[in-house]
C-alpha cells in the first residue's frame, strides 16, 4: 500500500494552509482514514462498507434507497456498497415485508459475525486515534464537527 507522509515538511513555508479549517481537517482525515485501513485490511472493511453494516444491522427491512439517503451517497454508490458486501457474504438481499417492489437489505450470519468483531477492532481504533485528546475534547471535537457538516 502507497501510503502517504502527511507530517508538515520542516522547512517548507505552507502560507495561509496550516490556518485554513478545511486544510487541518483533511490532514488528519487522511492519517485517521490509513489508521482505518491498515487495521480492516484483513476484513476488506472500508468506512462506507462499515457504515452501512451498520445501519443495515439497525434498520430492518432497509431498503437500497434508504441506505442511500442515511449513508449521504448516490443510491448506485450504495448499490456498489452493498454489492461488495454480498460478495463477501456479509450482506443478502431479501424480499422486503413492506414494499413487493423492492429488497430488502439483511446481514447475514456471517455478516453478523463479522460485524461484531470489526466493531470492536474500529472501537479500538478511534481510541487510538483520539488518544492525545481528553474525554472531554473528545466530545467538543464531535459536536464542533456535528455544527460545521
Amino acid at each position: 500500500r502507497g501510503e502517504v507522509d502527511v507530517d508538515l515538511v520542516s522547512g517548507v513555508d505552507y502560507g495561509p494552509l496550516t490556518s485554513l479549517i478545511g486544510y487541518n481537517l483533511r490532514r488528519a482525515q487522511i492519517r485517521i482514514y490509513q489508521d482505518f485501513l491498515d487495521t480492516m485490511e484483513p476484513w476488506s472493511i472500508t468506512p462506507p462498507r462499515f457504515s452501512a453494516m451498520v445501519l443495515i444491522r439497525h434498520n430492518a427491512d432497509m431498503k437500497l434507497t434508504e441506505l442511500a439517503r442515511a449513508m449521504g451517497i448516490a443510491r448506485s454508490g450504495a448499490v456498489e456498497v452493498v454489492n461488495s458486501l454480498e460478495k463477501l457474504g456479509y450482506v443478502k438481499r431479501c424480499d422486503s415485508r413492506t414494499d413487493r417492489r423492492a429488497y430488502a437489505l439483511a446481514l447475514t450470519q456471517e455478516g453478523e459475525a463479522a460485524l461484531k468483531k470489526v466493531t470492536r477492532l474500529i472501537q479500538e481504533h478511534d481510541a487510538r486515534i483520539s488518544a492525545h485528546l481528553s474525554e472531554e475534547e473528545q466530545r467538543q471535537l464531535r459536536e464542533l464537527l456535528e455544527r460545521l457538516g
